[in-house]
């Protein structure tokens, strides 16, 4: 019987010593499950909160930011252009002001906001008239893009005239003064791929003088030297012009302006 009574004694004490356990071992399971969802739980709001700060709308001009119509003609004139602006960001991006840099260019824009992945289109215009050679012009394109508030859109082209001057476009008179000759020259110069014959050549006002007085036939590539003297008779700004027919389907006219300023001579005026 004393041994009956120690074995199921020794048991009672193995039973409790076990349940005493097991509470232990389910309060650290508990606590150590509650030490792992917080964690996941803040790791969780912390990925939320970076992606909420990641997401931003960003403007991007399709296919770059120049667009460039290599060589043209004059008759070009206007030059023309569907530039697409694409939202690549992931929250509505707003368009606030298109900006073209001179009144040469026109560029209305057919919607100013765009979700994500949404385009919108510009119907550039691009007036080349009177522009000879490389012609290089902006667009200024705002958004409440963060990273680029102010997008800058180039339009490039090079305008290639059949009779190209140099090195300016017109005769320039310098200190001109009233009863002393003044000279300016220009060279002409054939960028075609054709002969071009240069004939008929008017000059205003009269007393206006060039060293071209007969046709003129200027084969491609080639050169010819246009010297305008003038002995100015009034104070004032003068102005004149050569005109002159060509045979290039192109320019069957081709007009060159001259300008100056005329003081007044000094020894006229003490007299």
């Amino acid at each position: 019987m004393i041994c009956d009574k120690k074995a199921y004694i020794k048991i009672t004490l193995i039973k409790f010593n076990f349940r005493r356990n097991y509470e232990k071992i389910n309060i650290i399971l508990r606590c150590v499950m509650k030490s792992y969802l917080s964690q996941l739980l803040s790791i969780f709001l912390f990925f939320m909160s970076f992606n909420l700060l990641l997401s931003q709308p960003k403007l991007e001009i399709v296919g770059g930011d120049v667009y460039d119509w290599k060589q043209v003609k004059p008759s070009d004139s206007p030059l023309k252009a569907k530039i697409k602006l694409k939202n690549i960001g992931d929250k509505t991006l707003e368009i606030t002001e298109v900006k073209p840099g001179c009144g040469c260019t026109t560029a209305p824009l057919d919607k100013r906001v765009l979700e994500p992945g949404e385009i919108a289109t510009l119907d550039v215009s691009l007036s080349i008239t009177g522009n000879t050679g490389r012609v290089t012009k902006s667009i200024q394109i705002k958004s409440n893009d963060p990273d680029n508030s102010v997008k800058l859109l180039y339009l490039k082209c090079e305008v290639v005239r059949p009779l190209m001057t140099s090195p300016t476009s017109y005769f320039t008179f310098p200190d001109m003064i009233v009863g002393r000759e003044s000279t300016s020259k220009l060279v002409l110069k054939n960028a075609s791929n054709q002969d071009i014959t240069l004939s008929n050549f008017e000059v205003t006002p009269s007393n206006v003088d060039i060293n071209l007085k007969n046709k003129v036939v200027l084969k491609p590539g080639q050169e010819i030297e246009i010297i305008a003297k003038v002995i100015p008779d009034k104070k004032g700004y003068m102005n004149m012009s050569l005109k002159m027919n060509t045979t290039h389907p192109d320019h069957p006219e081709y007009i060159i302006q001259g300008y100056g300023n005329v003081k007044e001579s000094v020894i006229l005026n003490s007299n």
